[in-house]
């Protein structure tokens, strides 16, 4: 059963080049969301296993929202994402219960079912 992706980015360029990488890669992707607050609610809705989440939203810190999905470690598995590569470091995904951050300009080159394997 292929993971289940939520991809959370502002930029919908960013967020079609980056479902056709995981779809190429054999994930699927159950949904997209623009900020914070759609991404909390598709979330809910959809119950991914994995989410793609920015680092900076229109409407607040990826970071911090990946600290409000998984305050149990039973919310999906977040890896954060940035065109700044020194956006976020590892350090920082795993105070926040990220599974761990990579910039997007490595995404295609990243082994990311490390990330979002439990």
């Amino acid at each position: 059963m292929a993971t289940r992706v939520l991809i959370v980015d502002d930029d919908r360029s960013f967020r079609r080049a980056a479902a056709m990488l995981l779809c190429a890669r054999g994930f699927e992707v159950v949904g997209e969301a623009a900020d914070g607050r759609e991404a909390i609610a598709a979330i809910e809705a959809l119950q991914p296993d994995a989410v793609l989440l920015d680092v900076h939203l229109p409407d607040g810190d990826g970071p911090e929202l990946a600290r409000r999905l998984s305050p149990d470690g039973w919310g999906p598995r977040v890896l954060l994402t940035s065109s700044d590569a020194d956006a976020a470091s590892q350090e920082l995904a795993e105070r926040c219960g990220a599974a761990g951050f990579v910039a997007k300009t490595a995404l295609a080159s990243a082994g990311l079912q490390r990330y979002w394997r439990r």
